[in-house]
């Protein structure tokens, strides 16, 4: 019985052996481990990056409480009020004292910001520099989703315009904005020679 049972006990030694030899030879000749899936970035379509730009604005909450002229209106944010003036874009005067009458498309331009931004909820978006030498805020002004300097320019009641750096973030699209307001001939572009580069000059009369 001894001699049976020290058999048995052998060949289930032998069989054990076996059994983790070929799991030894199986673990080598497989293929190497699949490593962990590491999630990549999903590549950022039209959409994606005009969501990651808007997210990048430097956007401010802020009431319109009057509105100046077609450039300039008074704001409260936070509770303060602050005087704006629009970045990159310039209206004829309608209430410069140096001017004694309104410039041509002053009043449409002024009365196009009230009808728009009066006690309206707005948001403003700072560039570089925050503000002039008047202490005015300098900025980008939105209403519903849209930007009021390129409605501006959209309606031909104002001109690119006092582009310095470092506050140029949009003059690309404004100017391609005022080029097609100019081959249309609307507004300030309807009047030959009066928009310039320089300012608006006001044909002289006979």
């Amino acid at each position: 019985m001894n001699e049976k049972y020290l058999l048995k006990i052998c060949l289930a030694i032998i069989l054990l052996l076996g059994t983790a030899t070929g799991c030894t030879i199986a673990e080598q000749s497989a293929p190497d481990q699949v490593p962990s899936i590491t999630t990549s970035p999903t590549p950022k379509s039209d959409a994606n990056t005009k969501n990651t730009e808007e997210d990048n604005r430097r956007l401010l909450d802020a009431k319109v409480t009057r509105v100046v002229d077609g450039d300039t209106m008074k704001l409260t944010i936070d509770g303060k009020k602050e005087t704006v003036r629009l970045l990159l874009v310039d209206t004829p005067e309608s209430v410069n004292p140096n001017i004694p009458e309104p410039q041509p498309f002053s009043i449409e331009a002024s009365n196009y910001a009230k009808k728009m931004l009066t006690d309206k909820d707005v948001q403003i978006e700072l560039d570089v520099s925050e503000r002039d030498k008047y202490g005015r805020l300098l900025c980008y002004l939105y209403i519903d989703g849209k930007m009021f300097n390129e409605l501006l320019l959209e309606q031909g009641y104002a001109r690119v315009a006092y582009v310095f750096a470092p506050n140029t973030k949009y003059v690309d699209q404004f100017r391609a904005i005022q080029d097609k307001a100019r081959e249309q001939g609307i507004g300030i572009w309807s009047i030959e020679n009066y928009a310039q580069n320089n300012g608006f000059h006001v044909p002289k009369t006979k």
